[in-house]
């Protein structure tokens, strides 16, 4: 296709726009399969810079992608956001420290959550998201709510991160300017890398964030099951944070929206949403969704763009994206039946989906190709939509699939 770097960010930005366009965009976030194609490991991919620049740029080179997210891990995130209030900028650089920076905050910081290629898993093993212990009590949450950024940045920083255990020790202030003679050097490697993709034409799928209060208490703070269970004992309490902490998510979604403005010229926010599979429609409506949709209409407000990323199945909460403006925000499905999405959203909201993985990863090139005609020739009747894959999830696929599938979207998504 050879299209330059402004003529893909138009696409893109036409479809979540609702107008016409050539072609069908390919976007997606894949971190994994750019270091198997580049022969590297991904141990490599998470911690060299050098090699995880160098891959991405020929993955960007060799698939030429209407736009293609490179970024790595999360565990930055909780200590950005108990710097907030009293230091705003530093706050949304550490945040983002672990999502666009690599694995020196997780070996500096040693972090409870994750454990990464190289490190706690085999150097080809992806990074994985786990939680080894709940981080807050149930009998905290009045404690929390009193005063919640403080109450992070004094108790729960501690029992997160290994290297901060002991605030004001040798070991934990060591570890935090460890952790700030690094953060400079990752934020200036995240300017060089935003470069050669705009040399490779290569738009981010996504470089902002704006994560949600319900998600971040149950993923950060008191585990996943657990969240499920105090939405019916302590339904007060979990409101009432996510009031609290909304304005500060969308702090964050603009400052980093801003940043990626600047730097790539993509107005996107990534906003992902987790729980949507394990709540119904009324506990969504009740305890989820207001949250996310004021961050949305603020976001919009500010001219930016919110791509919702709701993972699982969110067949069963469709109808709640009418609530948001016609044609300012995406809607990327992960196990969400296409179909139905495009009867209900077709002709109010951009949607963003594709084949599942396992075609990629087990099935052949002749299967992607069938696969992936079969389902432009349906969705390409709604008004906007954008061909891509669920988060991070095809590592493994192989790479005949993955060229049958790039071929086959520029193929049959011609207008």
């Amino acid at each position: 296709m050879n299209n330059t770097y402004s003529e893909k960010l138009a696409r893109l930005d036409k479809c979540a726009r609702l107008e016409s366009v050539d072609r069908v965009p390919l976007a997606a976030a894949t971190l994994y399969f750019p270091a198997k194609y580049a022969n590297i490991s991904y141990e490599e991919m998470f911690y060299d810079n050098e090699k995880y620049t160098a891959a991405a740029t020929k993955f960007a080179l060799d698939f030429d992608w209407d736009a293609v997210c490179f970024l790595r891990s999360f565990e930055t995130v909780p200590l950005g956001l108990s710097l907030a209030a009293t230091d705003p900028e530093l706050a949304i650089n550490v945040a983002i420290a672990s999502v666009m920076g690599g694995g020196f905050a997780h070996d500096i910081l040693r972090d409870n959550y994750s454990a990464q290629p190289g490190r706690e898993s085999p150097p080809n093993r992806e990074s994985q998201f786990t939680i080894k212990k709940t981080l807050m009590s149930a009998d905290e949450y009045d404690a929390l709510l009193e005063a919640p950024l403080q109450y992070l940045s004094e108790k729960i920083v501690p029992r997160i991160y290994n290297s901060l255990s002991q605030p004001g020790s040798a070991q934990a202030n060591a570890a935090l300017i460890n952790f700030g003679y690094h953060l400079g050097t990752a934020l200036q490697n995240v300017i060089a890398f935003t470069q050669k993709m705009k040399e490779a034409n290569c738009p981010p799928w996504y470089m902002a964030l704006a994560p949600n209060p319900l998600d971040f208490l149950g993923a950060f703070l008191r585990d996943f099951d657990k969240i499920l269970y105090d939405i019916r004992r302590y339904p007060g309490k979990i409101k009432k944070f996510c009031e609290e902490l909304a304005p500060v998510f969308l702090a964050v979604g603009k400052a980093t929206g801003q940043l990626s403005f600047a730097l790539t010229g993509s107005r996107r926010v990534f906003m992902p949403v987790w729980y949507n599979s394990f709540l119904s429609l009324k506990q969504f409506k009740e305890f989820h969704w207001p949250y996310i949709k004021y961050i949305a209409e603020e976001l919009i407000k500010a001219d930016f763009t919110p791509l919702f990323s709701f993972q699982g199945e969110h067949d069963h909460l469709l109808e709640t994206v009418l609530e948001m403006p016609a044609g300012k925000t995406i809607a990327w499905f992960e196990r969400t039946d296409l179909v139905k999405a495009k009867k209900v959203l077709g002709e109010h909201t951009c949607i963003a989906g594709g084949i599942l993985p396992p075609v990629l990863i087990g099935g052949t090139p002749q299967d992607v190709d069938e696969r992936v005609k079969k389902l432009l020739q349906e969705m390409m009747t709604a008004r906007g939509f954008i061909y891509t894959l669920p988060f991070n999830a095809i590592g493994p696929a192989k790479t005949e699939n993955i060229k049958a599938m790039t071929e086959a979207v520029f193929r049959y998504g011609q207008y």
